[in-house]
């Protein structure tokens, strides 16, 4: 997937946030996004850069269907990721290729790789 410079800034945002952040506890981390925290954070680092393209799409995937997990931790939001959630939800809807992504977490299962 190509993305733009300014979602590609707020993907790099939302890799940190989930590696770094309050939203995915320890003992679910990997069995929710499918990766090791560490693994996210490497990831991160050489975002845009991967030499893995199918790893990396799909840590993507998983990390910005953040949306949709209940992690209780909105207040911490803005600490991590500038734009609201449903313009990160913009943004996932494109790197799907989907016409539209509802904030709300609706098939937030359904779109884990």
């Amino acid at each position: 997937m190509v993305v733009d410079a300014a979602d590609s800034e707020v993907i790099r945002q939302c890799l940190w946030a989930a590696a770094d952040g309050p939203f995915f506890p320890d003992w679910e981390f990997h069995t929710l996004l499918g990766f090791e925290r560490d693994e996210i954070r490497r990831i991160a680092q050489r975002w845009p850069d991967w030499d893995d393209d199918v790893e990396q799409s799909d840590a993507v995937n998983n990390v910005l269907n953040l949306l949709g997990y209940p992690h209780g931790r909105w207040d911490a939001w803005h600490d991590y990721i500038s734009p609201v959630s449903e313009d990160v939800a913009r943004i996932y809807a494109r790197w799907r290729d989907e016409d539209g992504q509802d904030a709300s977490g609706k098939g937030y299962f359904d779109r884990l790789r």
